[in-house]
């Protein structure tokens, strides 16, 4: 469980063996970008040797590449999913420092480029891009701890994997109290018990959509050190976590990171 907290963090209550720590807002936000798997506008004239997924991943490695040298983000990693025909089989994540650079601005040259590369009138593929900002609003972690702003490519093993979980709440219901919660509905609570210890659980950090209007996004991201060597530590706790029917979830290995 976390060390004691240094100066400047309040240690506000420790509930059996978690130790809830209030920190300073570390002037960072997070941009996620959710794709759909890729649908060809003409089925009939599709090339059987055409392989989408893998003209996917192609593509949303180069708008990691182009953010990366950029360096408009603090840093970032491109997520693909480990399953077969899964609802968002690549996530791009990035981490932007609002002191340094516009999280809005950001958003709208993501939103064109992502728009550009997977223009369907180039590519004759479809699919959906969801894009948002989001604030970290509650996390665990377990040592070393990391900084959330920290590379994630310093961060990483060979064999880090994630467990990454997507809701959407009705605009209105994201109340304090909801979000006080949220070990409970995300199913944050059942992974940090029963997740086995062979999976090297070291993070679980909740999202919440930045959109002034609309429904809201959480996105519960769970880091796993070991979860590669052998992924099926995850055998008995995915199918309890999608059986609850609160939202999508899918287990996650990095592609690239910077």
């Amino acid at each position: 469980m976390p060390k004691p907290p240094p100066p400047g963090i309040s240690l506000e209550k420790k509930a059996g063996n978690l130790h809830v720590m209030e920190v300073p807002d570390p002037k960072l936000c997070v941009l996620c970008h959710l794709m759909s798997p890729l649908e060809p506008i003409d089925p009939i004239l599709e090339s059987p040797l055409v392989q989408p997924l893998f003209k996917q991943r192609v593509t949303a490695g180069e708008l990691v590449n182009e953010v990366a040298q950029a360096k408009t983000a603090v840093t970032g990693m491109l997520l693909s999913n480990m399953e077969r025909h899964a609802e968002f089989p690549f996530i791009t994540y990035y981490v932007i420092n609002t002191s340094q650079t516009n999280p809005v601005m950001f958003y709208n040259n993501l939103r064109t480029a992502s728009l550009t590369k997977f223009d369907p009138r180039a590519t004759r593929y479809t699919a959906a891009h969801t894009l948002d900002l989001y604030t970290e609003v509650a996390s665990i972690c377990r040592p070393p701890i990391h900084e959330i702003g920290m590379s994630l490519t310093k961060t990483h093993t060979p064999s880090t994997g994630y467990l990454v979980s997507v809701y959407k709440v009705f605009e209105g219901d994201d109340k304090e109290k909801f979000e006080r919660n949220w070990l409970y509905w995300t199913g944050a609570r059942m992974i940090y018990r029963y997740l086995p210890t062979a999976a090297g659980l070291r993070r679980i950090s909740l999202h919440k959509s930045l959109s002034p209007k609309g429904d809201k996004m959480y996105i519960l991201l769970c880091e796993c050190a070991n979860l590669l060597n052998d992924i099926t530590v995850c055998a008995l706790i995915l199918p309890a976590l999608r059986a609850r029917l609160t939202g999508y979830t899918g287990i996650f290995r990095p592609l690239q990171t910077f």
